[in-house]
């Protein structure tokens, strides 16, 4: 027996000494004794076939169709075959007559090596399930609505929320496409979730809304009235939970803030800082201040608080005095002596609408005073730039889709005013706090003997841009602005700073040169035979002017960056009426 144990052994050696040891059967495909390249078109097609095999994926009544590929299982067929061909070939003698018996009495079915699941493929597949499935826990609510002309409140109740349960779902499915058992079924995993508010939480506030909604709120402010109706207490309602207790209504004071601006725009009276013009070493009031009063947003909303979920439903309104920064009183007191800088343009030439919104905007900054730490905004002080308070329509400067563009605009021209200005601020070294730089280099803004290419300012109220700075020193500032012929003029008069200021620039990089070929552009708010130049050919450039400014060991450093695009030389022609 032993004889012919070795005889078959020796047999079977020479038998398959190329092919692969008989009873060997990968992905349940017999490929004992077969060639590795007869062996490799079995096991490629049986691959291939398996997955393509139907997976239904189900979640109680709900199913999904898919296949082993598109849940990420991976098969390969050569991983497979070198494993194949290694039974009776690898490990010690003893080890290899017992696979290559092994295979002939029980079948080796091999399928550990090279069968795998791409597992961020498998999860991709399951979270588009879970957008399908996924239905959150609702929280129970409030509904103010309408039932016919009645108005109600009602509780729409919690509802529970379902998931899939990802983790335990891909184990599911793993363990089915590892198993290479086709066609299968996988029933996926779900759990419930808790809503956190249910119906019985909300009874308090409902019968809280019920109240606030029964009637208007009446304002009141001397003989006027102002009723807040139904819809308008709507938005005004909102809902507070403390942990272990039931839901409250509560007021929302951002939209009361709303709802109080109009009424406040009604009864308001701003405050008005006195202007003064200083000449021979005297201070003299140009416009006298005014005491300002204001709505007591914090009175109005401790009362309504109080009394929207009450039958108790009318608030007197009262307003706060806010005193002026700068009253006409303090002229002697300002500590003005001396002119700090001055600021001055030319616009020789310019539109009459133009020279009439300079003269305009310029006056109604004459005789600002800035006071220690005080903000000043250009809009602000300047005001509307508005056709009803006096400007005119000139030229303006906006993007197009072909780059930048002037255009006609109301208050075209100011923008000089805000440069004028800026020119001695900068130098001084006043902080400033916001500038523009415009879309295009406008050359006269780069006038001596404080100009230069890159140091300009523009403000549009609409669009939001302003010119502001803040006085950081301990003495009050007083702007004194005027026009002679055609020079605008800004000066500064105070005390001098003692900080020392460094200007360094400009640096002008990524030049863009621009076409300067003359183009001409129909405009029908011009008549008709009348013809402008609004523009004019200038390279795009980036610039940069760096300011220094010391004091002692306090050192600010500010580098003013502007970017300019390529402008050009555009005339326009009027098509309107003559």
């Amino acid at each position: 027996m032993v004889l012919l144990f070795i005889t078959a052994t020796v047999v079977a050696q020479l038998a398959f000494a190329d092919r692969i040891r008989a009873g060997v059967s990968v992905l349940d495909v017999d490929i004992g004794g077969r060639t590795r390249p007869e062996a490799a078109g079995l096991l490629q097609a049986r691959a291939s076939s398996l997955l393509r095999q139907p997976v239904i994926l189900k979640l109680g009544d709900r199913q999904w169709e898919s296949t082993p590929r598109d849940l990420g299982l991976q098969v390969d067929t050569d991983a497979l075959l070198d494993e194949a061909y290694g039974v009776g070939r690898d490990g010690t003698l003893i080890d290899r007559i017992a696979d290559q018996w092994a295979a002939l009495f029980r079948i080796q079915r091999l399928t550990s090596n090279g069968v795998d699941v791409d597992e961020e493929q498998m999860a991709a597949a399951l979270q588009r399930i879970a957008t399908e499935v996924d239905a959150p826990a609702r929280d129970a609510h409030l509904r103010l609505g309408r039932s016919g002309t009645v108005d109600s409140v009602s509780i729409v109740p919690e509802e529970t929320g379902v998931v899939l349960s990802q983790a335990e779902s891909a184990d599911r499915v793993r363990r089915v496409l590892t198993a290479n058992r086709f066609p299968a079924t996988v029933e996926l995993a779900s759990e419930t979730t808790a809503p956190s508010l249910k119906a019985a939480d909300l009874q308090e506030a409902k019968g809280q809304a019920e109240v606030a909604l029964a009637s208007p709120l009446v304002l009141t402010f001397e003989d006027r009235r102002w009723s807040i109706e139904r819809d308008d207490i709507v938005k005004l309602i909102g809902f507070d939970r403390l942990p272990g207790q039931p839901v409250r209504a509560a007021l929302k004071p951002e939209a009361l803030m709303e709802l109080l601006a109009n009424i406040s725009r009604e009864i308001e009276q701003p405050m008005v800082d006195a202007r003064f013009s200083w000449s021979g070493g005297r201070m003299r009031v140009i416009r006298d201040s005014q005491e300002g009063h204001v709505l007591d947003s914090a009175g109005v909303t401790d009362q309504i608080r109080d009394r929207l979920f009450t039958t108790n439903r009318v608030i007197s309104l009262t307003l706060v005095a806010t005193p002026p920064r700068v009253s006409s009183n303090d002229g002697p007191n300002l500590g003005v002596g001396e002119l700090v800088a001055q600021g001055k343009t030319a616009f020789a030439g310019s539109v009459t609408e133009k020279q009439q919104n300079i003269a305009l905007a310029a006056s109604r900054l004459n005789g600002v005073v800035v006071p220690p730490g005080g903000l000043f905004s250009f809009n602000k002080e300047v005001g509307p730039t508005t056709l009803a308070s006096g400007f005119k329509t000139g030229w303006g400067i906006t993007l197009s889709k072909t780059g930048a563009q002037t255009i006609p605009s109301v208050a075209g021209g100011i923008c000089q005013v805000a440069t004028t200005l800026f020119h001695p601020l900068f130098h001084a070294g006043y902080a400033i706090e916001e500038r523009h730089s415009h879309l295009y280099w406008i050359p006269s803004y780069g006038q001596p003997p404080l100009g230069m290419k890159g140091l300009d300012a523009t403000v549009d109220e609409d669009y939001g841009l302003d010119l502001q700075f803040i006085n950081t020193t301990p003495d009050y500032m007083l702007i004194q602005s005027r026009v002679e012929n055609t020079n605008l003029i800004f000066e500064l008069y105070g005390t001098k700073p003692t900080w020392d200021v460094k200007i360094e620039g400009p640096v002008i990089t990524n030049v863009v040169p621009t076409d300067r070929a003359q183009m001409r552009q129909p405009e029908a708010s011009m008549p008709g035979g009348r013809s402008l130049q609004v523009e004019g050919a200038q390279d795009g450039f980036d610039v940069t002017i760096t300011r220094t400014v010391t004091l002692g060991d306090d050192v600010r450093t500010l580098p003013l960056k502007s970017h300019y695009v390529p402008s050009h030389n555009v005339v326009l022609y009027g098509t309107g009426p003559s």
